[in-house]
């Protein structure tokens, strides 16, 4: 089987993530892109995560046609494929539904910098990029195009996608842009929040970037 190990991989992040309540049923999607290949791995439409086995994993290249799989692939291929390409940094995706994140998208609303770890692992405010359907060309120009360098973006009356060097890096940001999201909720509502300047935000960056974790 081409890709087994990054296919398994694509399935458990699922799993944390629905672990997590990032998604209700199977409202998300994820993938990986094989270093070698090129190839991306993406979770089938609409097949229950508990469920999932390696081969369910669907195996596309860059432009979204199937290499290996007997499966549909997500709705949302073309929003991961035109990702990777305008970022060759970018090897895994999560695209969720969590429900304070999807609720500033809702509302058009960026969420400020005011935690730390969202500077830190995002780079900034979590922009929010313009309304476009879902499962269409258009929504997967404008969020590769909203994310720019940054590791997140909410997508406005849908939900947000995280990026990152891994798969893995991409489910903790999908995990710090939702918890973001909930104190920035709580802190509107106590009064007087406060932000990290742009300035502050690229020094913590770039310190994570250079320090954080096991090298």
């Amino acid at each position: 089987m081409l890709l087994q190990q990054q296919r398994q991989k694509v399935i458990d992040i699922a799993l944390k993530a629905q672990n997590e309540k990032l998604m209700p049923l199977t409202m998300g999607n994820f993938s990986i892109r094989d270093i070698e290949t090129g190839y991306i791995c993406i979770t089938p439409s609409g097949m229950e995560y508990t469920l999932l086995k390696p081969e369910d994993i669907v195996v596309v290249d860059l432009e979204g046609n199937i290499v290996e799989g007997s499966r549909k692939p997500s709705i949302e291929t073309q929003l991961h494929c035109r990702t990777y390409k305008k970022r060759p940094d970018v090897m895994g995706i999560c695209h969720t539904h969590s429900t304070f994140a999807t609720a500033w998208a809702c509302c058009g609303k960026e969420i400020p910098a005011i935690v730390a770890e969202l500077a830190a692992m995002i780079g900034g405010p979590v922009q929010c990029s313009p309304y476009a359907p879902m499962g269409t060309v258009e929504l997967a120009d404008i969020v590769s195009d909203s994310i720019g360098a940054r590791n997140a973006v909410l997508m406005e009356n849908h939900g947000m996608l995280s990026v990152g060097e891994s798969i893995d890096k991409a489910f903790a940001n999908a995990v710090i842009v939702e918890e973001a999201a909930k104190v920035t909720l709580y802190a509107t509502q106590i009064g007087g929040m406060k932000t990290i300047s742009a300035q502050e935000c690229d020094y913590l960056r770039r310190e994570t970037q250079e320090n954080y974790g096991q090298k």
